[in-house]
């Protein structure tokens, strides 16, 4: 089943009580540890933010129950991204000659 995340709690009390109002709501919720912050895989902790996700077809009941602002995810776009990697490699292909020059200037 996919997820969003809903809300971004500061804590672990701040995210229970999201959680409940979810719950409360008919709606189910999971609290997840927010481990962007460059902690170690698998490490568990009492501190620290956390994230209430909720399945993808009752994001928007939750953003109105918790009032969080509804953000509509942008299109992906396939074409836009081959033409910036490809500029980025061509980029990088050109420059070559010219650090190679630097390096080894005497």
């Amino acid at each position: 089943m996919n997820e969003v995340a809903v809300h971004f709690a500061v804590n672990h009390m701040d995210a229970e009580v999201a959680a409940s109002a979810l719950r409360a709501a008919g709606l189910h919720p999971r609290i997840g540890l927010d481990n962007s912050m460059g902690g170690a895989v698998g490490m568990t902790t009492s501190v620290g933010r956390r994230i209430v996700f909720v399945p993808v077809n009752e994001r928007r009941r939750a953003q109105e129950i918790l009032e969080e602002p509804v953000r509509e995810e942008a299109e992906d776009n396939p074409v836009l991204r081959m033409v910036v990697i490809v500029a980025l490699i061509t980029g990088l292909l050109l420059a070559t000659p010219f650090v190679a020059q630097a390096c080894y200037a005497a």
